[in-house]
């Protein structure tokens, strides 16, 4: 098997180890995205927040990974930049990263996210703003609720419970019609975490034929 190793990262000096791949790949193998997050992670944090301008977009992408995982305050504003790289991989790795900041600051940019062309961004977006816990999310994630994605669908509800804002609860009320199962299970969770306000909306679930025994049972949660 052919292993591509992109000839930029050995001019840079980025000395790759790797067994081979199952198959070939448009990315770097485990091996070397091992190991430049080894050699990135090493470097001072003025150096690595210049990394994530890198021509190449693996560069960027670990870059953008190593600066979450180091909760690097001062890459704030570069991580956000990193929102609208063209590439959909350096792009998710930053929203994660940013969730890792846990700095409300990014919410704004990260909601413009929640219409990303690329199913893996808007997934790991909408359960960062439900740690990040800021009502500013709330429209956005109440969009997000007809994901064509259903894990994106998902995460939407569980962030909303984590958020906690009554104006969620008509949605999640008719997301208990959603066809996946987890999605309705998930929105019961969500009405649940908001509480008191949510019975209502729990009550008239009873009626509903594919949530009535988990809305009965969620029913039970609420003090």
């Amino acid at each position: 098997m052919n292993i591509k190793i992109p000839l930029e990262w050995l001019k840079k000096g980025i000395k790759i180890r790797m067994r081979p791949k199952a198959k070939a790949d448009s990315e770097p193998g485990f091996d070397a995205q091992e190991e430049l997050r080894r050699q990135l992670s090493e470097k001072p944090s003025p150096a690595l927040r210049a990394s994530i301008t890198d021509a190449d977009p693996f560069v960027r992408a670990i870059s953008a990974e190593v600066l979450g995982r180091m909760k690097d305050g001062s890459a704030l504003d570069a991580l956000i930049r990193a929102l609208k790289d063209p590439s959909r991989y350096v792009r998710e790795k930053a929203v994660l990263s940013l969730g890792y900041l846990g700095d409300k600051r990014a919410v704004a940019a990260l909601v413009e996210l929640l219409d990303d062309e690329a199913e893996t961004v808007r997934i790991a977006v909408t359960g960062v703003l439900g740690h990040l816990r800021d009502r500013l999310a709330v429209p956005g994630l109440i969009r997000a609720l007809a994901d064509k994605n259903p894990v994106a669908r998902m995460k939407a509800a569980v962030s909303l419970g984590l958020i906690g804002d009554e104006q969620a609860i008509l949605p999640l009320y008719q997301v208990l019609n959603d066809d996946n199962e987890s999605v309705r299970k998930y929105a019961c969770d969500a009405l649940v975490a908001i509480g008191k306000p949510a019975i209502p909306a729990l009550l008239k679930a009873l009626k509903i034929e594919p949530v009535r025994a988990y809305a009965a049972q969620s029913l039970t949660k609420i003090k």
